[in-house]
């Protein structure tokens, strides 16, 4: 070792290392994106991370006393070491000589001999010996750790150890059968040229580590997980982790783009950063790597239209215009141009720099579609598509443009740039756009770029910098002596010059270099006065150079024949182009941006089920003026949304009750597995099995303990949300993802997995095509509370000759009286009007749950017509609601009445242009055409006009809508018998009214003369929401309502008895007694039982969703029960079956129960509520719980006075 001042150490060559480690001793120059875990040869000891870094090291010739840099690209840090391992085939992989065969070892030694020969990648002919000594049997050689100036010395060699790209993979497959190929069958080598089987391996080793990266960033598939297993790097002492660190976060993309909070969200998450660079030294004088392979793309498997923008102001460039490339999507590109005549330029450089399109389609300007252009399109076999003469808006571009236009401006404004530098902010703000998350429908949640390129994009480019965004860069040609770090504006990235991370920036004499080595201005510089003067005279020499400042006039028509400096389209494409919509301050953000309930995915009630829906935007009153404030408790927050169902119809929603849907937990049909986003951490306790607790002896023989005990994983759910999660619910309900989990987090051989996480992935791909099966054939409803559905009016006709009635066909005929009104027949051989849409209408049918009376609906295929400006909105109160005004009703002693609307969409007037072809429910006059002038079921805007009407209705008879649901409609009222003053109610489900009123016979009347209400169903409630409903007296004298889910259970249970008669009675039976819920000392989680088969699976699925149903309705006292059961839906077994069948046996022995609103105050004495030491009550519970103890399960009431009004199971 070196006696000097400066601290050397040994860098050994090291066989057994996959990957090169560096110590405490090597200047780190950079850091990747990945993470490693480090551990000892200890196997029992537990990993630390370490960075995978780029790392300098200083090798002085121990003869000539010359001194090289040498950077050790893509090795381990590991901070605590005080030496090197160098992985000898890293350094070959390079192209670096490893001579490691000592000198006495050698049959005719050379000076080459023990040794490694670096070649330096500027000057080939240029090479650095490293002279290898021993140490026992280890080769090393002595480096030391150079100091900042040495680093930031040009005049010192560097050489490079091992590769800077692409990322190193020591577990690649191809190294073994490289290694195979040079073999023949006898095991003779074959003859290669030695001058190219190196490069030809290194060329196969780009390809195969670009693809294995993004497979894994874009696929989430069975193959991805395979892939990031097979990608771990065990480097003797550590292991590579399967999650990169985002070097740039959501909140910042946002600031330096301009765009939401939630959009950057998403598009970080749809999009790779894997050029980001760390800069841990500020000086610049070392050049960034020039590898950009990874952001290279050249598939376009997309239609693209083109136009052209002009510009009254000639930009820097001499541009006057710019060639736009867009797709629907969002996708675009823009090529500024002087002259039209350079239209094929600008296609040219699109296909050379991006690739070749479908087709392209344009307008029918003449440089656009004639001469060069459609000549180079020919030879490119690039089809030419023209629009529509005098349809502007059939072209994709013309929007485009419009869009590029006003964040153009904005983004000029906001930074003060001058406007001749249109063309450089044009064209980032078409790269911005590309590779933003934008909520539109064929995105399906990916960025533009993805959607048109195949393949995840990487946004390092473009996300590093915003627009005009001060930087330092090195000029090489600055003037001894001047300062080489130069200050700069940021333009954009640079456009075939330089590596793919170059950009481009406009020194203060407008001068604009590209350069790929540049950085931000530091905190200090930010803040020291000297460099704020340096600024300030850089603007004001800028602005001297091109001009002043865009500003609102320039970006704005300005009266008569005024002109934005970007104009709009010519006169040979007639249409009003609006150039630029800013105000004259900073445009702030619409009251949805950033709201912590827009686009939340909630469940709601609709219909008889819940679904679930998406939380658009706020809701507006007629002024646009948005309604309501927000408020931190929940309660005062009156703020109104639109929820989207994924048909389209959208309803209006307050706030908190918005909140209330987010914190559920599951669904009502039990479909927890389908909340389930991702598990993101995971923990054990003291009763967690050790290793050597695991093991045991049985009978004499070795074996092991299986046990989950201890284990917790943490759950992200789809609405955001995290929970704690016993492993052992986990392992039942989502075994697949929680071996992945195990794998990827590096926890497999703990004792809670080594047991069981082999085995399910092995068979994985069978349980997931099981899942898959029972998912689709329950998603097809061929039964409706065991009754058989028909699809078509032919089928329903069937079915009643199979079953010997004629209950379909009587619901058909009952339709068909009362929407026959919503048709204008036309003569024959009349033609539809010109400007309406056809649509097809169709039959469906349903069975009603009060009563299981079939029902047909005559529907329209409004999916099938472009979306009305307005929107459909289905109302339907909540039962909670009900349930509340329930118990209103019976402490204020005021009657209830109830009523159906007949045909409730139907009463409004149609407002869409349709029309249909009739069918055979119409019977003589099938095959004829009509016209729809009534909301017909189905119609996109049918919704809207039923509500407009029945709110029209509500106002006029001086009722609101209430905040909290829309759907109940309120009014203070006057009892003039004994002076009451109270609110009276009443509460639309779609077409079932409820008034409760001291007269509601006289509200009924009114609303008769707005709606027609169905005959007979005038009168006190009888059933409502599937339950039957009665007033009953208590023995005080004292009224109040009460629900019974009777008559549901009842004919669920029959229809369940009959299911499993006809087709399971070979294994399953209801038990013919059942006294509880649950079979005795019953534990689904423990279960082990055999998995049940697809079709049973499916059955098992529909019974969780009924008896989920019957919980909503009244059965609180099975809500445990089917709670634990639902959380094995994605993976059931015959016990859980049996459990199943034994609940519907118990409902049918105890199917008569009412749940009764009682509105009198609850009693509750304190002095019951005795306080206790708990701790010593509880004094064992540290200890871990014996097996055979079952799991504690607990309900949550939430009650008004003593009436229920909802209710929930917890663990």
């Amino acid at each position: 070792m070196s006696t000097s001042s400066v601290t050397c150490l040994k860098s050994e060559l090291d066989s057994h290392a996959d990957t090169c480690v560096v110590g405490k001793h090597a200047l780190v120059v950079h850091e990747h994106n990945r993470m490693v875990n480090v551990f000892s040869y200890d196997p029992k000891s537990k990993g630390k991370p370490a960075k995978i870094v780029d790392a300098l090291v200083k090798y002085v010739d121990p003869f000539t006393g010359a001194e090289s840099l040498i950077m050790i690209n893509q090795a381990i840090h590991v901070d605590y070491l005080d030496h090197n391992l160098i992985c000898p085939m890293q350094c070959r992989l390079n192209g670096v000589t490893v001579n490691d065969t000592p000198k006495f070892l050698t049959d005719n030694p050379t000076e080459e001999s023990h040794s490694m020969i670096l070649t330096d990648p500027e000057d080939a002919a240029h090479q650095l010996s490293i002279h290898l000594e021993l140490d026992g049997v280890i080769s090393y050689f002595e480096t030391c750790k150079p100091t900042q100036e040495e680093y930031e010395q040009s005049d010192l060699p560097l050489f490079e150890l091992t590769a800077p790209a692409p990322d190193w993979d020591p577990s690649d497959p191809s190294l073994r059968e490289q290694e195979a190929s040079l073999l023949d069958f006898r095991g003779q080598i074959i003859p290669v040229d030695k001058s190219t089987s190196r490069g030809r391996y290194r060329h196969r080793l780009c390809e195969v580590s670009q693809d294995s990266g993004d497979a894994g960033l874009i696929r989430r598939d069975d193959d991805s997980f395979a892939l990031m297993l097979e990608q771990n790097v065990a480097v003797t002492i550590s292991e590579v982790t399967t999650r990169p660190k985002i070097a740039l976060n959501h909140l910042e993309l946002a600031k330096r783009w301009g765009i939401p909070p939630d959009r950057a969200k998403q598009t970080v998450q749809m999009t790779t950063q894997r050029g980001i660079r760390t800069i841990l030294n500020p000086t610049l004088s070392r050049r960034f790597s020039t590898n950009d392979r990874h952001l290279r793309y050249r598939r376009l498997p997309h239609y693209v239209y083109q136009d052209t923008m002009f510009s009254s102001v000639k930009s820097t460039r001499g541009n006057s215009m710019s060639q736009v490339f867009a797709t629907p999507f969002a996708w675009s590109r823009n090529y500024p141009m002087a002259r039209r005549s350079q239209a094929h330029e600008a296609v040219g450089a699109l296909f050379n720099r991006v690739g070749v399109p479908l087709a392209i389609i344009s307008d029918n300007a003449k440089e656009e579609v004639l001469g060069k252009l459609r000549q180079k399109l020919v030879d490119a076999h690039c089809p030419l598509r023209q629009t529509e003469p005098y349809s502007p808006w059939s072209n994709s571009a013309e929007l485009e443009i419009r869009e590029l236009k006003k964040a153009t401006g904005r983004r000029l404004l906001k930074s003060g740039a001058p406007k001749r530098l249109w063309d450089y902010c044009l064209e980032l703000e078409s790269l911005i756009r590309s590779h933003t998350a934008h909520d539109i429908f064929k995105l399906n949640g990916r960025t533009p770029e993805a959607m048109m390129m195949g393949e995840t994009p990487d946004i390092s480019y473009i996300c590093e910098f915003g627009w005009y965004d001060w930087v330092m860069f090195r000029d090489e040609v600055a003037p001894y002596p001047e300062p080489k770090l130069v200050l700069g504006r940021y333009l954009g990235p640079s456009v075939d010059v330089g590596p793919a991370m170059s950009a481009r920036i406009i020194k203060a004499n407008g001068q604009v270099v590209d350069r790929s080595t540049f950085r931000h201005l530091t905190a200090d510089e930010l803040q020291d006065e000297v460099h704020k003067a340096t600024r300030d005279d850089f603007t004001k020499l800028l602005h001297e150079k091109l001009g002043s400042a865009a500003t609102f006039a320039d970006l704005t028509l300005s009266g008569d024949g005024g002109r934005s400096f970007l104009l709009p389209t010519p006169e040979h494409i007639p249409y009003d182009d609006v150039p630029f919509d800013i105000l004259e301050e900073e445009l702030m953000p619409t009251p949805e941006s950033g709201d912590e309930y827009v686009n939340a995915e909630v469940m709601l009630p609709r219909g008889n089920a819940m679904q679930r829906g998406r939380v658009v935007k706020r809701k507006r009153d007629d002024d646009g003026n948005i309604v309501g404030t927000a408020n931190a408790n929940p309660i005062l927050d009156t703020r109104v949304y639109e929820v989207m169902f994924p048909d389209g119809e959208v309803t209006e929603l307050a706030a908190n009750t918005i909140a209330t849907s987010m914190y559920a937990q599951c669904d009502v049909d039990g479909n927890e597995y389908l909340l389930l986003e991702a598990f993101v951490d995971h923990q054990k306790s003291d009763a967690a099995l050790t290793l050597e607790q695991q093991k045991t002896n049985h009978n004499g023989r070795p074996s092991i303990r299986k046990s989950t005990a201890g284990w917790k994983l943490c759950c992200q759910w789809l609405d955001g949300s995290t929970s704690w999660v016993r492993l052992s619910e986990l392992k039942e309900s989502h075994p697949v993802q929680v071996a992945e989990y195990a794998v990827a987090a590096g926890i497999d051989h703990e004792p809670a997995f080594n047991w069981w996480v082999r085995h399910v992935l092995k068979k994985r791909d069978r349980i997931i095509a099981q899942v898959k099966q029972r998912n689709a054939r329950y998603l097809k409803k061929t039964h409706k509370f065991g009754i058989e559905m028909p699809k078509s009016v032919q089928e329903a006709l069937e079915l009643d000759k199979k079953n010997g009635n004629n209950l379909w066909g009587d619901a058909i005929k009952k339709e068909m009286q009362n929407v026959r009104i919503a048709f204008d027949i036309l003569p024959d051989g009349t033609t539809a009007p010109i400007g309406y849409q056809h649509v097809r209408c169709h039959m469906i049918f349903d069975v009603k749950m009060e009563d299981f009376r079939r029902k047909a609906r005559l529907v329209a295929g409004g999916h099938t017509t472009e979306a009305p400006p307005t929107l459909t909105y289905a109302s339907v109160v909540s039962r909670e609601t009900v349930r509340i005004a329930l118990t209103m009703a019976a402490l204020h002693g005021l009657p209830i009445m109830a009523a159906d609307v007949m045909n409730a969409y139907v009463t409004a007037p149609n407002k869409e242009k349709i029309w249909t072809t009739l069918g055979p429910e119409f019977g003589s006059d099938c095959g004829k055409k009509a016209i729809i002038v009534r909301a017909l079921y189905g119609l996109k805007s049918a919704g809207a006009a039923f509500r407009s009407h029945l709110g029209e209705c509500m106002r006029n008879l001086g009722y609101k809508p209430c905040l909290a649901d829309p759907d109940l409609w309120m009014k203070p009222e006057y009892d003039p018998s004994d002076s009451f003053k109270y609110w009276s109610y009443i509460l639309c489900y779609v077409d079932d009214i409820l008034v409760i009123h001291h007269q509601p016979e006289d509200v009924i009347k009114k609303i008769d003369k707005y709606f027609p209400l169905k005959p007979g169903s005038v009168g006190k409630p009888d059933m409502y929401l599937g339950t039957k409903l009665r007033e009953i007296t208590f023995t005080n004298g004292e009224k109040a309502w009460a629900m019974s889910p009777s008559k549901y259970v009842q004919e669920s249970v029959s229809n369940c008895v009959k299911h499993v008669k006809a087709n399971m009675s070979d294994m399953f039976n209801l038990p013919k007694k059942a006294i509880n819920p649950f079979p005795t000392d019953y534990e689904p989680m423990e279960d082990g039982t055999p998995e049940l088969d697809a079709e049973h699976a499916s059955y098992y699925q529909q019974l969780i969703g009924i008896m989920r149903w019957m919980v909503e309705i009244g059965r609180i006292d099975i809500d445990t029960q089917v709670s634990m059961l639902a959380s094995h839906v994605a993976l059931p077994r015959q016990g859980h079956m049996s459990a199943a069948l034994h609940i519907m046996a118990y409902l049918r022995d105890h199917h008569n129960s009412r749940m009764v609103f009682d509105a009198h105050e609850p009693e509750i004495v304190k002095s019951d509520f005795k306080k206790y030491d708990w701790q010593e009550f509880y004094r064992d519970a540290k200890e871990a719980l014996p097996p055979n103890m079952p799991r504690q399960e607990a309900g949550l009431l939430i009650c008004d006075y003593m009436s229920t009004v909802t209710m929930q199971a917890t663990r």
